[in-house]
C-alpha cells in the first residue's frame, strides 16, 4: 500500500478531499509572514478600498509563495495580528460622507401633485436621443 501524502492525505498544495487548494492551511512561519508584508507594500487593507487592496495583496502573496491563497486566509491571519475593525473605523474617508435626510424640492412635490411628472415621463421617452 502507498504511504499517505503529507498534510492529512492530501498532496502538496491541497487541503484534502473536498477542500479547495486556496483554503489549504498556511503555515505562518516568519519567512511566509515576510512574504505577506512584502505583498502588502503599497496596499492598505483598511478603509473603503480595502477589498481592492486585498486583491492586489492576495495576488502578490500567492505569487511570492508559489501557490494560490484565498483572501479569507489572509484576512483571518491579519485579524490575529491586528484589530482590523478598529483600523478600518479609524481610517479617514477619501471623500466627504455627511449623512442627512433627503427631501424632494417643493417644486417637484407640486409637479407630482399636479400630475405633470407622469406626463413628462411618458413624453420624454420618445424624445431621448442617445449619443456615444
Amino acid at each position: 500500500a502507498a504511504s499517505p501524502a503529507p498534510h492529512g492525505g492530501a498532496s502538496a498544495g491541497h487541503g484534502g478531499p473536498g477542500v479547495p487548494a486556496e483554503e489549504a492551511v498556511v503555515v505562518w512561519s516568519p519567512e511566509v509572514e515576510v512574504c505577506l508584508f512584502h505583498a502588502m507594500l503599497g496596499h492598505k487593507p483598511v478603509g473603503v478600498n480595502r477589498h481592492f487592496h486585498m486583491i492586489c495583496i492576495r495576488d502578490k502573496f500567492s505569487q511570492n509563495i508559489g501557490r494560490q491563497i484565498s483572501s479569507k486566509v489572509i484576512w483571518d491571519h491579519l485579524s490575529t495580528m491586528y484589530d482590523m475593525q478598529a483600523l478600518h473605523e479609524s481610517e479617514i474617508l477619501p471623500f466627504p460622507n455627511i449623512e442627512k435626510n433627503f427631501a424632494l424640492p417643493d417644486e417637484m412635490i407640486q409637479e407630482v401633485r399636479e400630475g405633470k411628472v407622469e406626463h413628462l415621463k411618458t413624453n420624454s421617452r420618445k424624445d431621448i436621443t442617445w449619443t456615444f
